[in-house]
């Protein structure tokens, strides 16, 4: 027991303890945070197979296709050059960029060149990238790394590893010829950063040493993540939870990041491995992670649009590990938008130059070549990724929806049709009747225009664009001038090549657990792939085992290897059923697929592992990779394991306790007792019991709150000074809805340390303030207890602001400035600067004995303008069903503390129907009751994402938000 038990009065719970001594002299020798750029760029064929010049003078589009080459000179020919000129130009080591440059775009290039279309514009485009790949850092890479990637643009996810490495090979070839003085990169950017673990065969055997995946499939793939609707993305299948949680998840202020992330695993380049199913092989490359939010972000502008120092000071006290520094990728288109603009590449990225030179112990720009050369991964650290690409596109959709969506109904096409489906029969038959001739004669000149056509067809753009022009043709029009090539060889010789099958998929992709919501999805689930021979199919079998514990562990082969082993069971098989469904394509195939399906049904709290296995007339047999799914039990599962923590993990009676739930909504409580025995608690005290607090038995329930800066919602209890009862322990389980997280049975307890040291204790604290104004500080800003007796007596500062201006006595303080009175203590922001947070300074409370606290506590500053602010939400809507809209889904906050007074509409969803009371909504009007606003999707169609649109909130001051938020609309297939 401590020598005096005092009586304090409740103060603001809003103060929380995080940082201890040892851990802030740990971030004082933090290594730098590393910075990359890659910048991606691409036009495709437009019309399969013609010279760009012939598709744009004959007006088969609704646009100009000049204009679109018009609008994007700079990005294809100086500006990357000139952005990466201005390191050169600062002496800058390691300063440089990656570029993607699709065949296709340099293909179209080339050929605008020769005819000087474009008033001449690319006459001379290759120059620039000539002359800066040439540049080298200090490690003798280039400054300006062209990336490997695939000719054509394909969803590499989702095409076959021959098909992989022909794209590759072409790429390579062509960069030969245009860039011969250009060694080809080690590296890739898979198109739309889309990656699965299948890819890794055919990138490993065309020599590539890493792979740029988007993070966020690291994250998916690790226990513990934050998972939920916020994301634009189903829950991950558990069957992928096999990372260890790094523990590091945090959502960081100041840009678009709806979930937390992981911010040193997440953002350090790990070991990825495919296991062959036939011979137990295993191919490893680095995945190095693209910075998912932080990317997009960059994209909207560069270094500016990013608030680089606000955001990324915020990751720095994570960066711990020299061996391995945080490397952050900013991923995103080069040549559209913000991210393809002069100033991006001009007066942004100049002041990202001064920027580092500011920083040289802080941040260093890097390539991703110089980066792995320097820090590569330990030959063990290997990790399992999910499947999914960036977020531009579909959020990172696990089976890739943009390029692979569902059944309904799209412009021009009939109900419960899927274009995507339908190309990919297309692809899948053509595949089957190319690779035949490649069998046959590979020597022969049909053979090698087969494949030139059949690449092309593989355009992932042709996919995007669903239901508008003649996109959803072109991989017909591609594949029937492949199938006229091949068809010449493929009847002149013995068919010894087997059966094409499609990446298998499944439906639903969570059975028995939640993938939206919470609506959980039926246990039985169908596998359905296409299929093509060109002769002729005798089987097509669904083949599936159970894993007898559960985990697909990373140590062991078992489950990737169709031999099996100890740990799974035998295989058991089903006859795949096919269906045909005719192509609704300008011109139809000459040949495509058939759909096959089976339904593995019977099943709950399993790891399934399957495949597809067809045979044709001649007997040749193909299999295709193994999969896995988790068949939940039926229930909706529970939250992830591992998302519960709180700081101090090791707190005394004096201090606050901040609970924090990674996975917690508004409506999650915590249910919480002190001093158990067993499975007994005590029921705590009134005084102990924050606001809103309810009795549930001998135990209580408090409503977690706001998210924390860590997208954490959270629970403050404490200080348990009250002498009406002594603490010695609380225990505490989470409680949302029919849902108990009680720690697997085990209960989260916290032991109280009643006899602490004689040292005073505060806590963090934070505080706002409207921009252009000061900050005059008082000792209510700083919390104070002390188990002794003494009183405040004042504040030493240990790290000075980060920004601003911060003085005691109208003196600037310094590291180790003492503040005996804490009212002469003023904070000054630059004149029109805002940030959330806008800078910080840490500090140690000292008591009237002159000892100060051990632990070290951070004040946080926050600046904003009076305008309110909103966030960007997502809702769900069940298909064919109006959605009503309410305050609730448009966030609001106000400095001022002003009143929602409604929003004002900056773009309109791009299909179906967006009303206010009845009547078509306009942009740039007020609508001052968002409850008379209501959504209807066009009949039958589903999407997730389906569309969008952008706001502004008003408030009743008549300021409008800043910001530009965004609306995303998700229509469920229910």
């Amino acid at each position: 027991m401590p020598k005096y038990r005092l009586i304090f009065s409740l103060i603001v719970l809003s103060f929380a303890f995080i940082n201890t001594k040892a851990q802030q002299d740990k971030t004082k020798t933090n290594p730098p945070i590393y910075i990359a750029f890659h910048w991606h760029m691409h036009q495709p064929i437009y019309m399969p197979y013609e010279n760009i010049n012939t598709t744009a003078n004959s007006g088969a589009y609704s646009y100009n296709i000049y204009d679109i080459f018009n609008q994007r000179v700079g990005p294809y020919t100086s500006w990357p050059k000139d952005a990466v000129q201005k390191g050169i130009t600062a002496n800058l080591p390691h300063l440089g960029a990656q570029v993607s440059l699709s065949g296709s775009l340099v293909e179209n290039l080339n050929n605008l060149a020769a005819v000087g279309a474009c008033n001449g514009s690319f006459n001379t485009w290759k120059n620039s990238w000539t002359y800066i790949t040439g540049q080298k850092t200090s490690l003798n890479n280039p400054r300006l790394d062209l990336v490997s990637f695939g000719y054509h643009h394909p969803l590499m996810g989702l095409i076959e590893n021959s098909d992989i490495r022909k794209q590759i090979q072409e790429h390579k070839q062509l960069f030969a010829t245009n860039f011969p003085a250009y060694t080809y990169s080690k590296g890739i950017f898979p198109p739309e950063n889309a990656f699965s673990e299948r890819m890794i065969p055919a990138l490993k055997d065309e020599g590539l040493q890493w792979v740029m995946v988007d993070n966020f499939n690291f994250d998916r793939a690790a226990d513990g993540c934050p998972t939920g609707d916020a994301s634009g993305v189903l829950r991950p299948n558990k069957a992928d939870i096999i990372n260890p949680n790094p523990d590091d998840w945090k959502s960081l202020n100041g840009l678009w990041m709806p979930m937390a992330t992981s911010m040193q695993w997440g953002h350090q380049p790990h070991y990825v491995q495919y296991v062959n199913p036939a011979t137990g092989e295993i191919k490893k490359m680095i995945a190095v992670p693209t910075s998912r939010y932080l990317g997009n972000e960059d994209g909207r502008g560069g270094f500016g649009a990013l608030n680089y120092e606000t955001v990324m000071s915020q990751m720095e006290s994570y960066n711990t590990d020299s061996d391995h520094p945080m490397l952050i990728i900013l991923h995103h288109d080069g040549d559209n938008y913000g991210g393809g603009s002069e100033g991006y590449y001009g007066g942004n990225f100049q002041g990202f130059v001064d920027w580092l030179q500011a920083n040289p112990t802080r941040f260093v720009c890097t390539t991703v070549q110089d980066y792995v050369d320097m820090f590569p991964p330990a030959t063990d650290d290997v990790i399992h990724v999910q499947d999914g690409s960036w977020v531009g596109a579909d959020s990172g959709d696990p089976e890739f929806k943009k390029w692979n969506g569902d059944p309904g109904t799209y412009l021009g096409t009939t109900p419960n049709y899927s274009p995507d489906r339908n190309s990919w029969g297309i692809v899948t038959a053509a595949k089957n009747i190319v690779q035949t001739a490649e069998q046959i004669n590979p020597a022969s000149a049909y053979t090698t225009q087969a494949w030139h056509y059949y690449l092309n067809s593989q355009t992932s753009c042709y996919w995007y664009w669903d239901g508008t022009e003649m996109w959803d043709s072109h991989p017909a029009r591609a594949c029937n001038l492949a199938v006229a090539q091949a068809l010449n060889v493929v009847t002149s010789g013995a068919d010894l090549t087997p059966p094409t099958i499609y990446i298998p998929q499944r439906e639903p992709y969570n059975p028995g657990a939640i993938e939206w919501g919470t609506t959980v999805m039926p246990k039985d689930f169908t596998v359905w792939t296409s299929v093509f021979d060109y002769h002729n199919l005798t089987s097509v079998k669904l083949k599936y085992r159970i894993d007898t514990d559960g985990v697909n562990d990373l140590a062991t082969t078992i489950n990737e290897t169709y031999a099996g082993g100890t740990g799974v069971g035998t295989w058991q098989e089903l006859t795949m059923n096919a269906t045909v469904q005719a192509s609704i394509t300008n011109p139809v195939p000459t040949y495509k697929a058939d759909q096959y399906s089976a339904v593995i049904a019977g099943q709950e709290s399993v790891l399934i592992d399957y495949y597809v296995e067809a045979v044709d007339g001649q007997g040749n047999t193909a299999k295709s990779d193994i999969q896995h799914v988790w068949v939940g039990d039926g229930s909706g599962g529970g939250p992830n394991p591992g998302s519960v923590s709180w700081a101090p993990e090791e707190p005394n009676w004096l201090e606050y306790i901040t609970i924090s739930c990674s996975y917690a909504t508004a409506a999650t409580k915590l249910h919480w007792g002190v001093n158990y025995s067993g499975s007994t608690w005590i029921t705590p005290i009134a005084s102990y019991r924050p606001l809103n607090t309810v009795v549930v038995g001998t135990a209580v329930e408090t409503p977690f709150t706001d998210p924390d800066s860590d997208g954490n919602f959270t629970v403050v209890l404490g200080p348990f000074t009250d002498a009406g009862q002594v603490v010695n322990s609380v225990a505490f389980v989470i409680h949302d809805g029919d849902e108990w997280d009680s720690n697997n049975g085990a209960d989260y307890h916290i032991t109280i340390n009643n006899d602490p040291g004689d040292e005073p204790v505060g806590a963090n604290k934070t505080v706002s303030m409207l921009v252009n104004q000061n900050y005059s500080f008082s000792q209510a800003d700083f919390y104070f207890n002390s188990g002794i007796g003494a009183t405040f007596a004042g504040i030493e500062i240990v790290a000075a602001e980060t920004a601003g201006d911060l003085e005691y006595s109208n003196i600037d303080v310094t590291d180790g400035s003492l503040c005996a009175d804490v009212s002469y203590l003023v904070f000054k922001p630059v004149i029109g600067e805002t940030g959330n947070p806008y800078s910080s300074f840490t500090f140690r409370v000292k008591d009237s004995n002159g000892v100060l606290s051990l632990a070290t506590y951070t004040m946080t500053v926050v600046v904003t303008s009076p305008n309110p602010t909103s966030g960007n939400a997502s809702v769900n809507i069940n298909k064919n069903e109006t959605f009503t809209f309410g305050n609730s889904n448009f966030s609001f906050s106000s400095p001022n503390s002003a009143s929602f007074a409604g929003i004002s509409l900056l773009s309109l969803p791009e299909k179906g129907t967006l009303n206010y009371n009845g009547a078509a909504a306009e942009i740039n009007i007020d609508y001052l009751d968002p409850e008379l606003l209501t959504y209807t999707p066009i009949s039958d169609e589903t999407g997730i994402p389906y569309t969008s649109f952008d706001f502004k909130v008003k408030d009743s001051n008549g300021l409008y938000s800043l910001s530009t938020y965004h609306i995303t609309i998700n229509v469920l297939g229910t």
